[in-house]
């Protein structure tokens, strides 16, 4: 078939044609970006001071709405390892000094904190301790916050956190090999 014989249309039907395609999509970006959940995660080792006690070490998790959007988050977990993926949910329960419960509306500059005593023998600092086995594990972990809306914001913990970890893994491997 001869292609001379096609009329293409001009130039201005073209760039119309353009612009209304390039609207349509701004305007389902936009209304995509709008129903997102925007914030900030830390995740690393904080110390609680004050109230004449003695300082607290924990590992921290903070999250602060930095969007216009309220949500909740319905659930934290943790991954680690790069072939063979190991996947834990932190347990929260009832609100304590440290840790806030789960479910709680955060509005605009909101935050909710999550702490959990490093010296503690049964939360999840202690548990990747004992399930990480090389220093890949360690490099590999990662904490998820999920969101109400269905959305989730992966983050990779701070390095006294992660060293924290490593020197606790050293230690029971020490451990189990002079029990050996």
């Amino acid at each position: 078939m001869d292609a001379t014989g096609i009329n293409w249309g001009s130039v201005a039907d073209w760039a119309s044609a353009f612009g209304s395609v390039s609207a349509a999509m701004v305007a389902l970006y936009l209304a995509h970006t709008s129903q997102r959940v925007q914030l900030s995660i830390i995740c690393g080792v904080r110390v609680m001071v004050g109230g004449g006690a003695a300082p607290v070490h924990l590992a921290s998790i903070m999250v602060t709405n930095t969007g216009d959007r309220q949500f909740k988050i319905s659930n934290i977990s943790i991954q680690h390892g790069l072939i063979k993926k190991k996947y834990g949910v932190l347990k929260i329960g009832a609100p304590t000094e440290y840790c806030e419960s789960l479910l709680r509306v955060l509005n605009d500059g909101d935050q909710a904190h999550f702490g959990f005593p490093l010296e503690s023998e049964t939360n999840w600092v202690a548990t990747m301790g004992i399930d990480c086995r090389t220093e890949l594990d360690i490099a590999t972990i990662r904490i998820t916050i999920h969101c109400s809306n269905g959305q989730s914001v992966k983050i990779k913990p701070e390095k006294p956190l992660l060293d924290f970890i490593r020197t606790r893994m050293r230690k029971l491997q020490n451990n189990e090999a002079n029990n050996l």
